[in-house]
C-alpha cells in the first residue's frame, strides 16, 4: 500500500482526533476516510509514513521546557537528566571495571571463585558493547540470561561489581563543567550546594566530590554548622515547654534531652537523626489527654516548630554531610534529579483508600524535589507551605497551551480541561483554572504544516541518499517507488 505524502497531510487536516492518534499508533486507517485523489509523483511506504507522522511531534510534557507548578523552577528534561547521567557521569563499563582494580584495591585472584568467573563474564560483555555502563550492561538480554542460569552466589558476584562500578566517579572539576553545560536553573539548597562544589573545584580540582567533603576538617564544618541550626531549632521549643502544664511538661523535658544527645553526641555516620527526634516527641505528646485548650495549642505549636528543623531538602549543609559519604555519583545523581521534569499525581497515587489513577487527566508536572515532598498531601495543606503553587500551576498550564498551539505537543488538545476539576477539588477550590488561551484549530493548522515540513525534509534527505546508492529505491515506468523498509 502506498501513500502520498501530501495524502497523509490532507488526512491529517480532516480526521478527528482519535483517527490521527490510530494512524500515529500504527493502526490500519480506516478505509471510508477519503484520501486526496491526486497521485504523487514520489510516493513513501505506509509503514515509514507512520514513523513520519510521529517525528515532528511532541507526547510527553517531561520532554517540554517547563516551569515547575509548585517551586517554578525551569526543570530539566527528563531524557537530559537520564543521558547526562548515563555519558557524563557513570563510566562505560569496560573502563570502570579497570578502575576498580586500582581505586578500590580490587585483586580478582584473592576473589572467590563465583566472584572470578562473574568478572570474567561481565568484562567480556563490557568490551563488546563499550558505549555502556555497568547499569545498561546488567539490563541487557544476555546479562539476564546469564543471571537467570547460574547460582545465586553469581548473581550476587555480578551485584557487588556493580556497586564497585557505580562508585568510580570523575573528578569534581570536570563534573562541575559537565553540570554547568546543563545551564539547571538551582534554587534555594541545590544552588547552594552547587556553589560549593565550583568553590571547592577551584581548590582540589582533581579529586572527587567525596573525598573532598568527606576530609575530617571539612566535613567538620559543615557539620556544626548542621548542628547549630539543629540547637537553634531545639531552643525555640524550651520556652513553649515551660508554659504546659507540669504533668505534661515532665515528658517534653525529657526528650528534649534526648534530641538534644542525638544531634550533638552521637556518631555523624548515624542516620535519620531528624526523624527521630521529630518521633521522640510526637511519642511524648500523643498519649497525653490534654484537658486544656492551651496545652493542645502549645503541643501543635511545638510539632510545627520541629518541623522547621533542617535536612537535606532545606539545608545545604545537611545535604553534604549526608550525601558526601554516599559517593560521588549518588550525590551528583539526587543534585541533578531534583530538577528533573516529573508526573504528579495530582490524587495521590498510593493515598490509603483513595488512590488516585496513573493517567494524564490526574498528572501535573512537577520538579523532583517537589514531586517527592508532597508525598500524598492534600493540596490545600501542601498549598501552605508553598503558596505560590496556584500561580506556578496556571503558568505551567499556559506553557502546555503554548506548545500545544504551535503544533508541538500532540495527544494533550483535551488535557488542560480534563486537569481542571482535579485539581480544584484537591486543593479545596485553592486552585482555579483558566484555559483560554487554549486554540485548538490553531493547533491542528500548525501541526499540519509542521507534518509536511517534516516530510519534505525526509524526501530531500531520501533523494540525496539516492545519489550515493542505488539500493533504496527502483524504477517503474516514470515513477521512483521509495521503500524505506
Amino acid at each position: 500500500m502506498k501513500i502520498a505524502p501530501i495524502n497523509l497531510i490532507q488526512f491529517y487536516k480532516r480526521a478527528p482526533e482519535g483517527e490521527t492518534k490510530n494512524l500515529e499508533k500504527n493502526k490500519y486507517i480506516s478505509p471510508d476516510i477519503k484520501l486526496h485523489s491526486q497521485p504523487a509523483a514520489d510516493t513513501v511506504s505506509f509503514k515509514r509514513a507512520v514513523s513520519l507522522l510521529r517525528s515532528p511531534f511532541i507526547h510527553d510534557p517531561r520532554e517540554l521546557d517547563l516551569h515547575c507548578a509548585c517551586c517554578s523552577s525551569l526543570m530539566l528534561k527528563s531524557s537530559i537528566v537520564q543521558k547526562f547521567m548515563d555519558k557524563k557521569i557513570y563510566y562505560p563499563a569496560h573502563i570502570a571495571l579497570e578502575k576498580i582494580k586500582h581505586e578500590q584495591n580490587f585483586r580478582l585472584k584473592e576473589q572467590s571463585t563465583f566472584m572470578q568467573r562473574a568478572y570474567s563474564f561481565i568484562k567480556n560483555e563490557a568490551n563488546k558493547n563499550k558505549n555502556l555502563n555497568m547499569e545498561e550492561l546488567m539490563q541487557t538480554e544476555k546479562v539476564n540470561n546469564y543471571r537467570r542460569n547460574n547460582p545465586k552466589e553469581q548473581t550476587k558476584a555480578l551485584n557487588e561489581l556493580r556497586e564497585r562500578c557505580r562508585n568510580i566517579s570523575h573528578c569534581i572539576n570536570y563534573i562541575v563543567g559537565e553540570i554547568e553545560k546543563l545551564h539547571p536553573d538551582f534554587q534555594g539548597t541545590e544552588e547552594t550546594v552547587f556553589q560549593e562544589l565550583k568553590r571547592y573545584a577551584k581548590i582540589y580540582p582533581s579529586e572527587t566530590i567525596s573525598n573532598i567533603f568527606t576530609k575530617p576538617a571539612i566535613r567538620a564544618q559543615y557539620l556544626k554548622r548542621l548542628q547549630e541550626k539543629q540547637n537553634a531549632k531545639l531552643n525555640k521549643i524550651t520556652p513553649l515547654m515551660q508554659q504546659l502544664s507540669p504533668q505534661y511538661a515532665k515528658r517534653v523535658k525529657n526528650a528534649y534531652k534526648q534530641a538534644y544527645d542525638i544531634f550533638n553526641h552521637e556518631s555523624s555516620d548515624i542516620l535519620h537523626k531528624r526523624q527521630r527526634v521529630i518521633d521522640l516527641f510526637s511519642k511524648a505528646l500523643e498519649p497525653m489527654p490534654f484537658e486544656t485548650p492551651t496545652d493542645r495549642e502549645i503541643a501543635d505549636l511545638i510539632m510545627k516548630k520541629l518541623e522547621t528543623l533542617p535536612d537535606s531538602k532545606n539545608d545545604a549543609n545537611a545535604f553534604i554531610v549526608k550525601y558526601a559519604p554516599r559517593g560521588s555519583n549518588n550525590f551528583v545523581e539526587v543534585l541533578i534529579k531534583r530538577l528533573r521534569n516529573t508526573k504528579e499525581h495530582v490524587k495521590p497515587h498510593h493515598r490509603r483508600g483513595d488512590n488516585g489513577q496513573s493517567d494524564k487527566k490526574n498528572y501535573i508536572y512537577l520538579c523532583g524535589k517537589c514531586n517527592h515532598e508532597r508525598m500524598t498531601q492534600k493540596y490545600d495543606e501542601f498549598i501552605e507551605k508553598h503558596p505560590k503553587m496556584p500561580q506556578n500551576t496556571q503558568r505551567q498550564i499556559d506553557e502546555i497551551c503554548d506548545y500545544i498551539n504551535e503544533g508541538t505537543l500532540n495527544d494533550y488538545d483535551t488535557w488542560p480541561n480534563d486537569i481542571k476539576m482535579p485539581l480544584g477539588e484537591e486543593s479545596e477550590g485553592l486552585i482555579v483554572i483558566d484555559t483560554s488561551k487554549l486554540d485548538l484549530q490553531q493547533a491542528k493548522q500548525n501541526r499540519a504544516l509542521k507534518l509536511e515540513d517534516y516530510i519534505e525534509q525526509q524526501k530531500h534527505l531520501a533523494e540525496e541518499q539516492d545519489t550515493l546508492m542505488t539500493g533504496p529505491y527502483r524504477r517503474h515506468g516514470k515513477k521512483k517507488i521509495y521503500s524505506f523498509h
